[in-house]
């Protein structure tokens, strides 16, 4: 007897059971969805146990959607592992505070993100000076935004920020060694050089 006429016959007699006795069907469907329940309690508890090996648990606060610099910064509250927020996150509610660098949606907010006082001056890292800047064509920089300053066709500032924009002119802080060359070569005109 061949194999296709054994395979055959086992066929038709299981379907002979199963069709007599329809309560035969559910075992399977029932063991399956048995093994599903225990395998995501067996999951969730690993995640349980992982969460727990990470220590205690602290107060952080969390970027609620993307911060563009200069804006104001919308946080909430969350539990996080202790092993993993950076230094210097901040302790109180950040909100209402002024960004100084983008912080994307779900990011621990540290106090570096955050400035002090107001713009301009609460975006410029210390002993930096804003200058403004004549563009001789506009690039399109944004407050924030990391730039660097050329004029005839030579970088005179490798770090730059912009800081605000007055009447649509960007006010750029540069180091304070570079801001009177930065001005002086308003004269002939500054390009703004972005980068992605």
């Amino acid at each position: 007897m061949s194999l296709i006429m054994v395979v055959g016959r086992q066929t038709t007699r299981v379907r002979r059971l199963v069709a007599r006795r329809p309560w035969l069907r559910w075992v399977p469907i029932t063991v399956c969805a048995l093994g599903f329940t225990a395998s995501v309690v067996s999951h969730r508890d690993d995640v349980e146990r992982a969460r727990d090996a990470w220590g205690d648990q602290v107060e952080v606060w969390v970027a609620d959607a993307e911060l563009d610099p200069g804006r104001p910064v919308v946080a909430r509250s969350r539990r996080m592992p202790l092993a993993v927020v950076p230094a210097g996150a901040v302790d109180d509610d950040p909100d209402g505070a002024i960004a100084r660098q983008r912080v994307g949606p779900g990011e621990i907010i540290t106090a570096t993100d955050l400035a002090r006082g107001s713009p301009p001056g609460s975006l410029m890292p210390n002993g930096w000076l804003a200058v403004p800047v004549d563009e001789s064509t506009p690039a399109g920089a944004q407050v924030g935004d990391r730039v660097r300053l050329a004029a005839d066709g030579v970088t005179i500032a490798d770090d730059a920020i912009v800081v605000a924009m007055v009447d649509e002119v960007p006010l750029v802080a540069v180091p304070a060694d570079l801001a009177p060359l930065v001005a002086l070569a308003n004269d002939s005109g500054v390009t703004l050089l972005r980068a992605p």
